[in-house]
């Protein structure tokens, strides 16, 4: 096998500096060729001057070529290769619940998947939850290694298992609690809650926290039970329940604060607020490796304010992030409280 042929190794970028030198040591030739490949970096291998034995998958073309494992006649190239696959060796998941379409949210998410893989140099895909519920099923059933959820969901999944490892919560503009609001068209004539009783009311999916269950309960307290409403409709999102709203499929609903900015220009106004919730949170699954996530919780709370990561991992997940912060299930205690007040009156999701 002769000339310059290109090999794909999954490799933190910090390590390009040592493997450089173990080649050099070697009288091999590499280089890093293009721009950054999110969790890979493409390498070119000048393999003339060794004899290289064992399983290769190698093109004859310039085409992209694999190199799964290759036995060396110099050692320093199998110690200098070994961690590359090791990292490949298993792929780890993230988790979404469907918040909001699969495609935006895969784009969301994969910077962070990007991050932590370098951090903890382990490969970590995006893998959104067809439902709320599937979500859910996917974290008690460990299908998931870690999983982005919604503070309803985290309840209902720590109740569950108490023992379930919190990794870190949303802090958005210095805060990590947010709000959600009951929005309707501008041009409506609603200005406050009562004046919705005998209209039609959309929520999104019944376990979303600030698309059903907060503003459910807010509703109640404000005299407005479920049935005072002429209809109601369960979206599948929040941005739907907006959508819903302004196309007049539905007269008022509920989505969290995001949302109602993200199209408040398109002619929707709030006219109630939600009391404060804990953020989302990253959690683990608890068949997860300790020392794997003891790598992981430091990873995410070294996103910061003076971390220059920060803003490209946490900005297509929430504009408005400012960094990821310490949390507890004690966070989630007044939700818990709302939930139970719910459940009480037997409402279910």
């Amino acid at each position: 096998m002769g000339g310059v042929k290109q090999v794909t190794c999954f490799y933190p970028e910090a390590e390009i500096n040592r493997i450089t030198t173990v080649f050099s040591l070697s009288r091999l030739k590499i280089s890093s060729q293009g721009g950054y490949i999110p969790g890979n970096q493409i390498l070119q291998v000048d393999i003339d001057s060794m004899q290289i034995a064992g399983v290769c998958a190698m093109s004859k073309t310039n085409k992209f070529v694999s190199l799964f494992f290759c036995f060396a006649r110099v050692g320093l190239l199998i110690s200098a290769l070994a961690p590359a696959f090791a990292v490949t060796s298993e792929v780890l998941v993230l988790g979404v619940h469907p918040y909001r379409p699969h495609s935006e949210l895969e784009l969301m998410f994969q910077p962070m998947a990007d991050f932590l893989s370098q951090q903890i140099e382990r490969k970590i895909e995006v893998r959104i939850g067809d439902s709320y519920q599937s979500h859910h099923d996917a974290i008690i059933n460990g299908d998931v290694d870690i999983a982005y959820i919604g503070p309803s969901l985290f309840v209902s999944v720590f109740d569950e298992h108490v023992d379930i490892p919190v990794l870190a919560r949303l802090e958005v503009n210095g805060k990590p609690t947010f709000i959600g609001k009951i929005i309707v068209r501008e041009s409506s004539g609603f200005h406050k809650l009562e004046d919705l009783k005998k209209h039609r009311f959309a929520f999104g999916s019944p376990s979303s926290t600030m698309s059903h269950l907060v503003p459910r309960q807010m509703l109640h307290d404000e005299g407005i039970d479920i049935d005072d409403f002429s209809g109601h409709h369960f979206y599948n999102n929040h941005n739907n329940v907006a959508l819903a709203v302004l196309a007049g499929d539905a007269d008022a609903g509920a989505v969290k604060e995001a949302i109602y900015e993200k199209y408040k220009e398109r002619g929707i106004v709030a006219i109630g607020d939600t009391a404060e919730v804990s953020e989302h949170l990253f959690i683990a699954s608890t068949k997860l490796d300790p020392q794997i996530l003891r790598k992981l919780k430091y990873a995410m709370l070294s996103l910061n304010q003076d971390n220059p990561s920060t803003s490209s991992v946490l900005k297509p997940i929430k504009q408005t992030a400012t960094a990821l912060v310490d949390a507890s299930s004690k966070d989630y205690q007044g939700l818990r409280d709302i939930l139970n007040a719910l459940r009480s009156r037997g409402v279910k999701w």
